[in-house]
């Protein structure tokens, strides 16, 4: 997911992020006109075949997932009647074999759809994408409504018992998310259901809305060169109101979390600090306008999705939400917070206070505030990394980084890529600089493909920052359709100039690195069922598992020297430069943890109480923050993650999934990163246990398979240095 992806973005590119409810009884269905496209006249529609992108237009997708939409609701409503026939015999392939031929040509077309979103927005253009996007995902939830659907799932459940593990997981999958629908409520119920429903999302609506606006409705104009002279090129030209002249000014500071966070980092004076800060924390609150107040729409959100829980019989949103999460209960996700806490806190006290020393020796007067230590941190991290990030980037060209990350991947997994001439098998790609690679077993046997976009193109890419990169899962693995697996990895990096190739940083290498991980996550499945293939029906806290397992790699010399190459020398990356950059990762890493473990806290607390949020606010900061609560703070009024967005009692993920991937990567460390032998039986077993089984095992099993035992915070604490 690209940094700073506006929420909007976000839901579009996902493809199952908000159940949607319906309330059905006897009816006729008019169906309206199905598409005249074929697959001769649509190439959207030949779904088994990778693609030639340069003959694809909107206008194709459009129709090609109309015209899928419409058959898979046409044969849901089929098998719903053939279900329901007395005396019929149920099977586990007489129920899911329609529904992955009906799905899997669908979710293929619609991933076509996402990725010319992504990466053409001249071609595929957001008003086209939004028509494709809420037309694919209201086909795609009727399965999942479906009574009949759910209770034929629920007799296979309990009467067959030669079901293999994959069959039982997606089973079970229908069956939690009928569950999850309303399928057990009576008539009464499932009215009143659907009503919180409909509310929930108008709240949640009005809630995005009201902070979109207030974040907009924030500038500040910087007129005096002096306020700017530490900013770097990419802010100066951020902010520049003319953006031909980016020195020149004046410079216009907003809220926009690219032009935010590096402000804070950036600008040395504390007072302009101060009013950027607090005008970000502000928003939603009642010291603004009170037209964009969102005190009330997030108790309300809260109210609904109570309502909701209390009808399917969960005591808590947060309860409720566990169903869908490895850590399995709440219990277990405030242990995880409880044991990290014990270490980050007095970690950051230590922090904080050398912090305010080192800000102190360099003229700073009075104490710390939290508005200072984007600034301070900055400073000092500088001090202890001698290096400038421009030395650092001409170690890392991308040809040398990728070609290298190939080889390891190759070598870890026991796999093979293959350069695909795209030209000569009519799979062209989207832009000539983008690359297509075939996966194979060793034994040349073809596993999936991936394609891979490394260069920003302004204007034409859903977003052009350099923070910006995706993983889209293109299409999923499923046998029955002969589908194999296509990823897309998307970059924003610099483009190649006057002969020199495009220099990445040490966090665009790591990026790097996260994005081809998640993309093995989702080529490397050997399920046959596209449902539970790679990452679909993986667990939510599961998801980034696997790319950050990969980040991990960036701190291991022997990893970094395959991969670094000074761009004219070919000199790598030299070890002392290595554990500089290293140190500087985990500066301030009980400091950052502690942050992290007060959103999960107060996302989990808000989804288990009734409590007013401000309560719940002054009741938890003491217990994770250093600094005194400001009474202009209002930051869970603009938490759109876990209000109006999709991570609602799921915030403590990014945590999590990072704690296990430590504990994965740990596996390899015990072996010795320099024995190579011992690393690829490591690196083959994980594929074999992990990454082959994806979504049809539950990723606490397939990580007990792996390491014998459940996950321990130990191997994070001790990479960030808190043990």
């Amino acid at each position: 997911m690209a940094a700073f992806l506006k929420s909007s973005n976000f839901k579009l590119l996902t493809r199952n992020s908000v159940i949607r409810y319906s309330y059905r009884t006897a009816y006729y269905v008019l169906l309206p006109e199905i598409p005249h496209d074929t697959p001769e006249t649509n190439p959207v529609l030949r779904t088994e075949e990778l693609l030639d992108y340069t003959s694809i237009s909107a206008e194709n997708c459009l129709n090609a997932v109309a015209k899928l939409s419409l058959e898979q609701e046409s044969g849901i409503w089929k098998l719903e009647n053939q279900l329901t026939e007395p005396g019929s015999c149920v099977t586990f392939e007489s129920i899911m074999d329609p529904l992955e031929r009906l799905s899997a040509p669908l979710d293929a077309a619609w991933g076509v759809a996402r990725t010319m979103y992504v990466t053409d927005s001249e071609r595929m253009p957001s008003e086209i994408y939004k028509q494709i996007h809420k037309r694919a995902r209201k086909s795609r939830s009727l399965k999942f409504q479906s009574k009949p659907i759910y209770e034929a799932c629920k007799g296979l459940m309990n009467e067959n018992k030669k079901l293999d593990q994959t069959q039982k997981r997606l089973l079970n999958k229908y069956i939690l998310e009928g569950r999850l629908n309303g399928s057990e409520l009576n008539e009464s119920g499932l009215k009143h259901y659907i009503e919180a429903s409909r509310k929930l999302e108008e709240h949640k609506s009005k809630f995005q809305q009201k902070v979109e606006k207030a974040t907009s409705r924030f500038s500040h104009v910087l007129t005096d060169p002096n306020a700017v002279r530490d900013f770097p090129s990419e802010l100066l030209r951020a902010t520049a109101l003319d953006s031909s002249a980016p020195s020149r000014g004046p410079w216009k500071i907003t809220l926009q979390p690219h032009i935010y966070s590096t402000f804070m980092e950036y600008c040395s004076d504390p007072l302009l600090r101060w009013n950027v800060w607090q005008a970000n924390r502000a928003r939603g609150s009642s010291s603004g306008d009170r037209s964009l107040t969102t005190s009330l729409d997030l108790e309300e959100i809260r109210f609904q999705r109570r309502d909701q829980v209390k009808l399917l019989g969960y005591p808590s949103f947060a309860a409720m939400s566990m169903e869908t999460k490895m850590a399995g209960s709440v219990g277990n996700v405030n242990k995880m917070i409880e044991l990290l806490l014990e270490k980050a806190f007095p970690a950051q006290e230590k922090e904080l206070a050398a912090l305010e020393n080192f800000a102190r020796e360099r003229g700073f007067e009075g104490s710390l505030n939290m508005w200072d230590v984007p600034y301070w941190r900055r400073k000092q991290v500088s001090s202890l990394c001698q290096h400038e990030e421009g030395d650092i980037r001409e170690y890392f060209p991308l040809p040398r980084v990728f070609t290298g990350l190939l080889a390891l991947i190759e070598e870890i997994f026991n796999i093979h890529f293959e350069l695909i001439n795209q030209h000569k098998n009519g799979t062209t790609a989207w832009h000539e600089d983008v690359s297509l690679y075939a996966v194979r077993h060793s034994d040349g046997k073809l596993i999936g493909h991936f394609y891979f976009d490394p260069f920003s193109r302004i204007g034409r890419k859903l977003l052009s920052r350099e923070a910006a990169s995706w993983m889209i899962s293109t299409r999923s693995r499923s046998d029955m359709m002969n589908h194999t697996p296509v990823a897309s990895v998307v970059m924003n990096f610099t483009p190649n100039l006057h002969g020199i190739p495009s220099l990445l940083s040490f966090q665009q290498v790591q990026t790097l690195l996260a994005k081809m991980g998640h993309a093995l996550q989702h080529l490397l499945t050997e399920s046959p069922y596209s449902e539970v293939a790679g990452l679909t029906n993986l667990e939510w806290d599961a998801v980034q598992i696997s790319a950050q397992f990969f980040q991990f790699w960036s701190s291991d010399w022997t990893t970094m020297s395959k991969i670094s190459g000074h761009f004219e020398s070919g000199q790598p990356l030299a070890r002392e430069t290595l554990n500089q950059l290293n140190q500087a990762a985990v500066h301030m890493s009980g400091h950052d943890l502690c942050q992290q473990l007060y959103l999960s806290a107060l996302d989990m607390e808000l989804y288990s109480t009734k409590d007013f949020w401000l309560d719940v606010v002054k009741r938890l900061w003491p217990k994770f923050q250093r600094f005194p609560l400001e009474k202009t703070d209002a930051h869970p009024c603009n938490f759109t993650d876990i209000v109006s967005q999709d991570m609602a009692a799921a915030y403590y993920s990014h945590t999590w999934s990072k704690m296990v991937a430590a504990d994965i990567y740990s596996a390899f460390q015990e072996v010795g990163m320099e024995d190579r032998t011992a690393l690829r039986a490591v690196g083959e077993r994980f594929r074999k246990v992990v990454l082959a089984n994806g979504g049809s095992v539950a990723p606490s099993e397939t990580f007990r398979q792996f390491r014998g035992r459940d996950p321990s915070p130990d191997a994070l604490l001790n990479h960030a240095k808190l043990n």
